[in-house]
């Protein structure tokens, strides 16, 4: 009996949880031996939309050795490299991966990245993240407070008495929820809140489990389409004072409108809006971000993002450094210096330079004596 066929018989034998682990682990060291760098994309549920637009951008900046080159139908990746995109909570979860080296990167909403900087309200007890830099502004999102249409709920405070969902622990959504329930200083009782994930707050609302769940998501929301599709849900609008008063104390916070027709029987709903952004590790190789972000704004990207989720068109460079929290990664501001969307540091400072010396030449014929005008004849 040949090796290959006792390993083969020995496997067969062996739990499939375990096996997917060796078969892991077997890839892992392959990929070790070529020298093959990972590049791990946190994202969110794989319900909602971080997950495959992760998929498209994981897809799009990879560049296995031996594939086709981009010039001949191949990937415009980075040559060597593997992506994918990893299903987690959100945007909490992705920034504490990525600091804690369990992710290369990953997306997060503008607000959490806030917090993360400064070491504040979800950050409190760990305290500000300080090695994470940006990729990319991507596109916005929006606050959706999801009601059940037999709920009665009317106004923000008639939370306080029903079911609610604040969403995961660790998402951007629940550390939203709870920036505007403490802003309008409404307080649920513990035992009728619940903190679930996207799927299981859909299952919850067709069940009637809940009266309403907090989600944000770039515009469609998927399960949210989804409910309202069943005429099961509307959108509670916040007031123009609630708007006012959240981007009044929170930079990253606009106002906007989910637009009606964009869900069924939901009319024009003001809300909160908030940037989502790639971020990457601040350690990773210049060279590395660099192409990554290259590729990330290649057309052939561009492309698959637009052809391939509904939120593809968002996604635009003219917008990429929109809002940004964190600095720059070097190789990311490398590239955007390159195609002039960041001014050069040395012409900046022979142009400031050049002003400067026109200044003092104006104060220098501003301080000069007029000159004497000769008596007429």
């Amino acid at each position: 009996m040949s090796a290959a066929s006792s390993i083969f018989r020995t496997l067969l034998k062996v739990p499939q949880a375990f096996v997917s682990i060796l078969i892991l682990s077997l890839f892992s060291s392959l990929s070790l031996a070529q020298e093959t760098p990972i590049f791990r994309i946190g994202t969110g549920a794989t319900v909602g939309n971080y997950f495959p637009i992760g998929g498209i951008i994981a897809n799009s900046i990879s560049k296995p050795i031996g594939s086709r080159d981009c010039d001949k139908g191949g990937n415009c990746g980075v040559r060597g490299l593997l992506s994918n995109s990893v299903a987690t909570e959100g945007s909490v979860a992705n920034i504490n991966g990525i600091a804690d080296g369990l992710l290369e990167g990953g997306f997060a909403q503008a607000d959490v990245v806030y917090w993360a900087l400064k070491g504040e309200h979800i950050f409190r007890t760990r305290g500000a993240v300080g090695n994470i830099r940006s990729i990319a502004n991507l596109y916005p999102e929006a606050m959706h407070l999801v009601i059940s249409n037999t709920s009665g709920i009317r106004s923000i405070e008639d939370l306080h008495d029903r079911k609610v969902s604040l969403g995961p622990v660790g998402s951007g959504s629940n550390a939203g929820a709870q920036l505007l329930l403490e802003t309008r200083g409404v307080r649920i009782a513990k035992e009728n809140l619940s903190y679930l994930n996207d799927s299981e707050a859909y299952e919850a609302m067709l069940q009637g489990d809940i009266d309403a769940f907090f989600t944000i998501a770039g515009i469609p929301a998927r399960l949210v389409k989804a409910l309202a599709d069943q005429s099961r849900i509307t959108l509670l609008a916040l007031s123009e004072v609630d708007l006012d008063v959240l981007q009044e104390i929170y930079p990253f916070f606009s106002a906007g409108v989910i637009e009606v027709g964009t869900y069924r029987n939901v009319p024009n709903t003001p809300a909160l809006l908030v940037p989502a952004q790639f971020l990457v590790r601040e350690d990773l190789d210049e060279e590395l971000v660099y192409g990554i972000t290259k590729a990330l704004w290649h057309e052939s990207t561009q492309k698959k993002l637009r052809s391939g989720h509904e939120l593809g068109h968002m996604i635009m460079i003219e917008k990429a450094l929109d809002g940004l929290i964190m600095p720059l990664h070097p190789g990311a501001e490398r590239f955007y210096r390159e195609i002039g969307m960041i001014a050069d540091q040395s012409v900046a400072e022979e142009e400031t330079d050049a002003l400067e010396g026109e200044a003092e030449v104006l104060k220098v014929q501003d301080d000069a004596p007029a000159a004497e005008v000769p008596p007429a004849e």
